[in-house]
């Protein structure tokens, strides 16, 4: 790893440690990595960075989001309805549940409203298939920068209610919450039960989980009417992105030829609308750009 790849993530490592009330909690956020590497890579010592392995700075640099660049960012129709239910929800001690397609913008919005207010007390969580409700409860107090060794499902609880109960306007996204196990995924009613008012929730998905609480609903599965009823009984759809849109989107990340962006936008098409074409095609010139020429004559 070369020492301009090491200032980035430092300038970013940096961006990431601000965003947090104490350094100490910006620290105990990012696993398996201890406070002092973490302040090693801050200080302006590259002799220090020698010392660091690549392997390091490449792990660190996966979990401040130094791979997500903000830079490009478009305020699409869907952009702006994420945002001002996560306001909402935040404001308000709400839950929403919020579906659209995958590469509609979710996570890239989520991610952005949390870097800009992770001081303000927004946590965002990327739900997975194998958790069961110890781990998600770790993974949420983690992203609150509170560690959670030793502790047993009953204490997590305890110490996750109490330590939002000191905050003002906390704010928890559940990105993905449909590939939560349907125990943890019920695990909710309960977190919604000792936090209501006190914290805002916002359920991210395709409509993989509209349709699972629904043929839940229908079988009367237990619990399924109760987290129904938690997200208000309705799910909130989002659009698929416009032409225009997906044309702004080329623009702001350097894709300025007509041809390439029509070609671009009939891709986003034929996928319904996922955005990531846009990012694959960047990754197709960079690779023309590196690729060798052939020595073939």
């Amino acid at each position: 790893m070369t020492t301009t790849e090491k200032r980035e993530i430092q300038y970013k490592l940096r961006v990431y440690v601000d965003s947090y009330s104490s350094h100490k909690k910006a620290c105990e956020s990012i696993r398996d990595c201890n406070e002092a590497t973490l302040t090693a890579m801050l200080r302006e010592n590259e002799f220090e960075w020698d010392s660091i392995s690549d392997g390091m700075w490449r792990h660190v640099a996966s979990q401040i989001g130094a791979a997500v660049d903000f830079s490009s960012l478009v305020e699409t129709l869907n952009w702006q309805t994420l945002v001002l239910y996560f306001q909402l929800a935040k404001e308000q001690g709400a839950t929403f549940a919020i579906t659209g397609h995958a590469g509609w913008g979710k996570s890239y919005t989520a991610k952005w409203f949390t870097a800009l207010n992770r001081k303000r007390n927004v946590y965002y969580l990327e739900c997975a298939e194998y958790w069961n409700k110890k781990m998600f409860l770790c993974k949420l107090l983690f992203q609150m920068g509170k560690r959670a060794n030793g502790m047993q499902t009953g204490e997590l609880m305890e110490t996750l209610v109490r330590e939002i109960g000191k905050q003002d306007q906390p704010l928890v996204i559940l990105d993905e919450i449909d590939k939560l196990p349907d125990p943890v995924l019920k695990f909710f009613i309960t977190l919604y039960n000792e936090l209501n008012k006190r914290c805002g929730f916002v359920w991210l998905s395709t409509d993989a989980i509209e349709k699972r609480l629904l043929k839940g609903v229908d079988r009367n599965t237990v619990g399924f009417s109760e987290l129904f009823s938690r997200v208000g009984a309705t799910f909130i759809n989002l659009s698929r992105p416009t032409v225009d849109e997906v044309k702004e989107i080329c623009l702001a990340n350097g894709i300025t030829d007509e041809q390439k962006i029509n070609l671009v936008c009939n891709e986003v098409k034929d996928l319904k609308g996922d955005l990531r074409r846009v990012a694959r095609n960047i990754l197709k010139d960079k690779f023309k750009k590196f690729r060798k020429p052939s020595k073939a004559a």
